[in-house]
């Protein structure tokens, strides 16, 4: 049987589609950006939270460091932002990581029947596809959006990934969201980067006025940097898997 593919576009429209075997977690900007880098660089594990004072509690209680952010601002009491250019070695490795972000863990939230739960970026584009090749088993690309609604980095992604397994792995979809990210993807291939800013007046504001923005922005878009796929292995807790 041909495996099936449908991207939704914001988490609070999740509930509207279908539920397939896989699931794959989308949040460019920044949280599965953030996520694959630290378990690249030797992290144990990350955990995700909507509530913000749970990771607190786990950092007194258990020694996890603690990473998120509310609006882009680094959450009080936390040990470092959504960034993955935070997210080296010599920050993480070994260590179990809690995160709470605006829009990426609020997104797995709303996630539910499931069997299996990835995340994807841009850097970890290869991996993270041929496992999906490999299990050919219809999947859902579930973006975060921005503030619950859809943000163009991480439909581009989505679009990349269902270009390939449509015309590469022979995956079918029937939903316009399919059609129309590979439509958006198309239009940016190449110049990703440069498309987002054109497109988003709002994050090419925060690029020009905050450095360290500016240089998580950078690092994103780079392709295939990492060869692992974080996996959920338990509810809301990846580790990485090739």
């Amino acid at each position: 049987m041909t495996p099936d593919i449908d991207i939704v576009f914001a988490p609070d429209l999740y509930r509207y589609h279908k539920k397939h075997f896989n699931i794959v977690l989308i949040d460019v900007l920044r949280f599965t950006s953030s996520m694959t880098t630290a378990l690249a660089n030797g992290a144990l594990s990350v955990e995700t939270f909507a509530d913000e004072d749970m990771p607190l509690k786990l950092k007194k209680e258990q020694d996890y460091i603690i990473c998120g952010e509310y609006k882009g601002e680094q959450l009080e009491g936390y040990d470092f932002n959504n960034s993955p250019v935070d997210m080296t070695k010599e920050n993480v490795f070994g260590r179990k990581l809690a995160f709470c972000t605006t829009n990426g863990t609020y997104t797995r939230s709303v996630i539910y029947d499931y069997d299996q739960i990835l995340a994807g970026s841009f850097l970890n584009f290869s991996a993270l596809t041929k496992r999906l090749k490999n299990d050919s088993k219809p999947v859902t690309l579930v973006c975060s959006g921005s503030a619950r609604k859809p943000a163009v980095e991480d439909v581009i992604f989505a679009g990349k990934v269902a270009e390939y397994l449509i015309e590469d792995c022979g995956f079918c979809f029937s939903e316009d969201s399919v059609s129309m990210a590979v439509s958006l993807y198309k239009t940016s291939k190449g110049r990703e980067k440069d498309f987002v800013l054109e497109s988003a007046p709002s994050k090419a504001s925060i690029v020009k006025k905050q450095p360290k923005y500016a240089a998580d922005f950078d690092f994103v878009f780079q392709n295939d940097i990492f060869d692992i796929v974080p996996e959920e292995t338990s509810a809301f807790k990846f580790e990485a898997r090739k």
